[in-house]
């Protein structure tokens, strides 16, 4: 029906066979373009048990030998490359969030060598966080490291507490005693515990 469409020329109307030969082949429904170039979109959904990363890193394994024709190439794009800016602003945020926490527990505490024990312990709080997430088979995500962030306030809001209470406790039983390391543990420790849960549980209902 179409070689028959009726073309008007100087010399009247002619079929549009006369002028082009028509056939019929596969094509894409819709030609689709980003910044002035021809693209077409393989959407992808990884199973639950890979994250995002993982299944870009096995990916790039294999299309790296594959030879496309000359003017073609691919890239990652939606969530992954969302992933990858965010993650890339992170990695200039968390050293800040750092230096943030260092500067609080030592105006908090006005003291450099408790600062520098309270700073040495945060590795352990985020050991825990990264078994239990390992433990429940989560992938590491922008909220799982936004996560952990949060737990690193947290882990030393109670270590400013929990150093406050020793060195306390180790100032009343010193004037007494001589040797009063263990007995300022467990007085410092133990029995503090209510008011260590106390202020744990008030920063994680403001969180």
């Amino acid at each position: 029906a179409l070689e028959n469409l009726q073309i008007k020329t100087n010399l009247g109307f002619k079929p549009l066979k006369t002028f082009a030969t028509l056939s019929y082949e596969e094509s894409p429904s819709i030609i689709q373009s980003e910044k002035a170039l021809k693209v077409a979109y393989v959407y992808i959904s990884p199973k639950s048990d890979f994250s995002i990363q993982q299944y870009k890193d096995d990916a790039n394994k294999l299309l790296k030998d594959l030879k496309l024709p000359d003017g073609y190439y691919f890239e990652w794009s939606g969530q992954s490359e969302f992933l990858q800016q965010a993650m890339s602003k992170l990695s200039f945020i968390i050293p800040i969030v750092l230096m943030f926490i260092f500067i609080l527990i030592y105006l908090a505490l006005k003291n450099l060598k408790y600062t520098l024990i309270i700073f040495c312990t945060l590795p352990f709080a985020l050991s825990g966080g990264v078994f239990y997430i390992e433990y429940l088979g989560f992938n590491i995500s922008i909220a799982v490291i936004v996560g952990f962030m949060a737990l690193l306030g947290v882990a030393a809001e109670t270590s400013i507490v929990m150093m406050l209470y020793l060195d306390e406790a180790y100032k009343n039983i010193k004037e007494k005693r001589d040797y009063a390391v263990k007995e300022a543990i467990y007085h410092g420790a133990v029995l503090r515990l209510r008011p260590k849960l106390m202020t744990l549980f008030a920063i994680l209902g403001g969180l």
